[in-house]
């Protein structure tokens, strides 16, 4: 590492993440309203929401914020990269991934 930090990597996932988080709601909204005109169903416990409206909008959601996820990242590794001359941190492991090494060293021994 050439002189970044891990406070560096965040930052810039914050200050790219906030403009990549916008769009990608506009975005969101504007695929629900051109595949099915009307408000999309934000308040699913409303009973007046059908299931599959519900159902879709939850799906079509949760690929947006995949999405932000992604982009973010190789975005924030990109200005890190040109910024700090080097290759950025890498991220924290999950837990399942902690889990999974656990088992592979206990394994080995």
């Amino acid at each position: 590492m050439a002189g970044g930090s891990r406070v560096g990597m965040k930052l810039l996932t914050v200050v790219i993440g906030i403009p990549v988080g916008r769009a990608t709601k506009r975005l969101v909204d504007k695929t629900w309203v051109a595949a099915r005109p009307g408000d999309p169903p934000r308040e699913t416990h409303d009973t007046k929401v059908r299931l599959s409206d519900a159902v879709g909008w939850a799906a079509l959601s949760a690929a947006g914020v995949a999405i932000a996820e992604i982009v973010t990242r190789r975005g924030a590794e990109a200005s890190y990269r040109s910024i700090f001359r080097g290759d950025p941190p890498p991220p924290k492991p999950t837990k399942a991934e902690k889990k999974a090494q656990k088992k592979l060293e206990k394994a080995a021994s």
